[in-house]
C-alpha cells in the first residue's frame, strides 16, 4: 500500500529542547532470541499501544568508603547497574506486543528472555532482557483490564552501529521488521 501522506507542519515531535516521553520507543522481539549481534533479525513489537507509562530505572549497586583521608567523609563508587523500563497501561487484547507479554504470565526461567530495543531520545539501544513482574489483567469491575510488565536488562546494553530504520507499518502479524545503514559511506579511491 502506497503511502501519500505526511504530518501537518507544527506538528512533529520535538527533538531538542523539552523533550516530551512519546519521542521514545520501545520494541520487544518477538522470537525470543537474545543474541545481540544482529537487529535486523527481529520480529519486533511495538509496546505503544494503551501504554500509558514507561518508567527507566538504574537499579544502582554501590560501595560505600570512609578511610582515616576523607576527614570523616566518606565516598560512593557505584559498582554495578541493573537497568530496567517499569511499563503500565491498560490491557489491549489483540496488539503484538501486550499479547506477547501476556502469552509469558506463567513463564519461568529462559522462557522469559528475549531482547529489548529501546529508543531513548534518538539512540537506539539493544540488550537482552528478562520479561518479569508481568501483570496482563486485573483491576476494578467498571474499569480496563490494566497491563503492567518490567523489562530487565541482562548485562550491558549495546548501541546500534549504524542507522537503524524500523518499518513503516507492521506485518501481518503486528510485528515491525529493522534495518540497518551504515553510519557513514567509505568511497573509495575507484569510486572517485
Amino acid at each position: 500500500m502506497a503511502k501519500n501522506t505526511k504530518p501537518i507542519a507544527g506538528t512533529e515531535l520535538t527533538t531538542n529542547g523539552a523533550a516530551l516521553n512519546v519521542v521514545n520507543k520501545l520494541y520487544l522481539d518477538t522470537t525470543d532470541a537474545t543474541d545481540l549481534d544482529d537487529v535486523t533479525t527481529g520480529k519486533w513489537a511495538w509496546l505503544a499501544l494503551d501504554i500509558t507509562q514507561i518508567t527507566p530505572s538504574a537499579n544502582e549497586t554501590s560501595q560505600s568508603d570512609a578511610d582515616y583521608a576523607g576527614n570523616g567523609f566518606g565516598s560512593t563508587e557505584v559498582t554495578s547497574k541493573r537497568y530496567q523500563l517499569a511499563v503500565t497501561g491498560k490491557r489491549h487484547i489483540g496488539d503484538a506486543a501486550q499479547d506477547y507479554v501476556a502469552s509469558k504470565q506463567f513463564a519461568i526461567g529462559n522462557a522469559l528472555h528475549t531482547r529489548a530495543l529501546w529508543i531513548d531520545n534518538g539512540e537506539a539501544i539493544l540488550a537482552e532482557v528478562t520479561l518479569s513482574n508481568i501483570v496482563p489483567t486485573g483491576g476494578n469491575a467498571n474499569a480496563n483490564q490494566t497491563f503492567q510488565v518490567t523489562i530487565v536488562f541482562n548485562g550491558a546494553p549495546v548501541a546500534i552501529d549504524g542507522k537503524l530504520t524500523m518499518s513503516d507499518r507492521p506485518d501481518s502479524d503486528g510485528t515491525y521488521t529493522a534495518t540497518v545503514a551504515p553510519a557513514t559511506t567509505v568511497i573509495t579511491p575507484s569510486q572517485n
